[in-house]
């Protein structure tokens, strides 16, 4: 199996994600690329429309395509474009065509998709803390039914980084082999 250029961090709120991209990032030295939504919405508000889920698209493909452009191996997302089509989906009721394009493009990248088994903490841009297993599934799903790669991130913060671990150990080291 191949070393992908992303390791994806995806899930819904208050999942854990970027606790876990920043665990991963400093274990194994990666860049880690943050989540644009947080810098946009802190400049523009929390009342946003259907267009800024496709500029904070755009925000977060630009970074990631940098980061990658400047590693020597993968960087860890601290979200995904799956984030932001099932944010657009329930929110919307839509996802702009270009997200689903540069979701496509992460066909074989590695997500890890974090489980909302760990308690809530509010945030100033969280907006669903009682359905979090509702958007798990959604993800779940959309995950399974395209046949991307990933695996699920559950458990407590320690045994959520050992799982992720064990999981990019080998492929990091299958990527110095070659």
């Amino acid at each position: 199996m191949k070393s992908p250029k992303r390791i994806v961090i995806t899930g819904p709120e208050s999942s854990g994600k970027s606790t876990l991209a920043s665990a991963i990032g400093e274990k194994f030295n990666l860049q880690v690329v943050e989540e644009y939504a947080v810098e946009y919405l802190s400049e523009k508000g929390s009342d946003y429309s259907f267009e800024d889920i496709l500029e904070i698209a755009r925000g977060q493909r630009e970074r990631e395509l940098q980061a990658i452009n400047l590693s020597k191996g993968p960087v860890v997302c601290d979200t995904s474009m799956l984030v932001l089509h099932i944010w657009s989906e329930v929110r919307f009721k839509n996802t702009h065509p270009l997200v689903l394009k540069w979701l496509d493009e992460l066909r074989d990248d590695l997500f890890l998709l974090c489980k909302p088994d760990i308690p809530w903490e509010p945030g100033p841009y969280r907006e669903n803390p009682h359905d979090r297993y509702d958007l798990y599934s959604l993800y779940l799903d959309w995950l399974r039914s395209r046949k991307y790669w990933f695996s699920i991130i559950e458990g407590d913060r320690h045994v959520r980084l050992e799982k992720a671990l064990n999981i990019i150990e080998p492929l990091l080291s299958q990527s110095k082999e070659v």
